[in-house]
């Protein structure tokens, strides 16, 4: 497995906000901020939807909910192509210098033609490879380690991987709901080389998946988000604490040295991370509370959040999972 560099990274959210106080007071859902406070942790997240669509129809019909979306002008491209314009701009490159694409999305649109390839059109970036490679909310650390493990010969000179996901679109908003109160909609892009020295060393570690927990998390064409949610929870606390400590092992880290990201799929799951770990809350970047789940996007939205915060010498292990079962991680550091 090779190193590379991030040379930009940049995150899009819709503009419309939902609050736990519009989920209860006007949306019907019935957990209450007590439940929130307790299970979730989340105060607020984004979507395509509009505010009086998810008020009237409760997303009875998530076909309808991607009609209303493109009528809004905000899909999972529109975010995408929001956050590679803005990972450019921070890379200072041009989409012409762009020579491939990857991307994924786990609620596309349309099945063909993938978003790589919609992304690249929109942007204006070179002809190449472009391609979806899809690991649900692990995607991130899918494509890190996708980079890092070609030669960089066979590269070119810049890659741009896109995360984009729009999950309000799939899900129902029924009074008995608790996905309502997870999932929120957003992207993230990143500008990577293996052949040019870029501000984020990136060294992809792990990637793996557990196939017999295929049936664990799962959304039909257009259908509603479904999973197990106890044994997806057990599996996440217990396999990202597993990833921190392999990560930090194996590149001599102790707690205080790093900061940490974990998958933003809730707040109250990740403070038992650091109480298990005995990790510092001050040094764990998340952004969950304020924006949701926002599936593979979630991580590197943190990165792209605290991209000012961070400075030279601050190491970043990083520990995502999704779908699939599949999980994966990494180790970062400023240069």
């Amino acid at each position: 497995m090779g190193a590379f560099y991030i040379h930009g990274i940049g995150s899009a959210l819709p503009k419309t906000k939902i609050t736990n106080d519009f989920l209860h007071r006007e949306a019907g859902l019935e957990k209450g901020q007590d439940w929130v406070d307790s299970r979730l942790g989340i105060n607020s997240r984004y979507s395509v939807l509009s505010l009086d669509y998810i008020r009237e129809t409760k997303n009875k019909n998530p076909d309808q909910a991607i009609l209303h979306a493109r009528s809004r002008g905000e899909t999972p491209l529109s975010l995408g192509v929001l956050a590679a314009k803005r990972a450019m701009a921070q890379a200072q490159i041009s989409p012409s210098q762009i020579g491939w694409v990857i991307a994924n999305c786990d609620t596309p649109f349309e099945t063909i033609p993938c978003l790589a390839n919609q992304i690249a059109k929109e942007i204006g970036a070179l002809p190449g490879p472009h391609c979806d490679i899809n690991s649900a909310c692990s995607s991130f650390s899918l494509h890190m380690k996708t980079v890092g493990d070609m030669e960089p010969g066979r590269l070119p000179e810049f890659i741009l991987c896109v995360q984009s996901s729009v999950y309000t679109t799939r899900t129902d908003y029924s009074s008995k709901s608790v996905d309502g109160y997870i999932w929120g909609d957003g992207a993230a892009a990143e500008v990577v080389s293996a052949k040019r020295l870029g501000r984020l060393k990136v060294e992809p570690m792990i990637f793996e998946t557990k196939s017999a927990g295929a049936d664990d998390i799962v959304i039909d064409a257009v259908g509603h988000f479904r999973q197990n949610g106890t044994v997806v929870r057990e599996f996440s606390i217990r396999k990202t604490c597993e990833m921190f400590e392999e990560i930090a092992q194996k590149k001599g880290l102790y707690a205080e040295d790093c900061y940490t990201i974990a998958h933003q799929a809730n707040f109250v799951m990740q403070n038992s991370i650091l109480d298990h770990l005995k990790l510092p809350a001050e040094r764990h970047l998340r952004n969950v509370r304020e924006q949701g789940n926002i599936a593979a996007a979630g991580c590197p939205s943190v990165i792209a959040q605290n991209w000012e915060k961070l400075k030279k010498g601050d190491q970043i292990v990083y520990a995502v999972l999704g779908a699939g079962l599949a999980w994966g991680g990494g180790y970062m550091e400023v240069l």
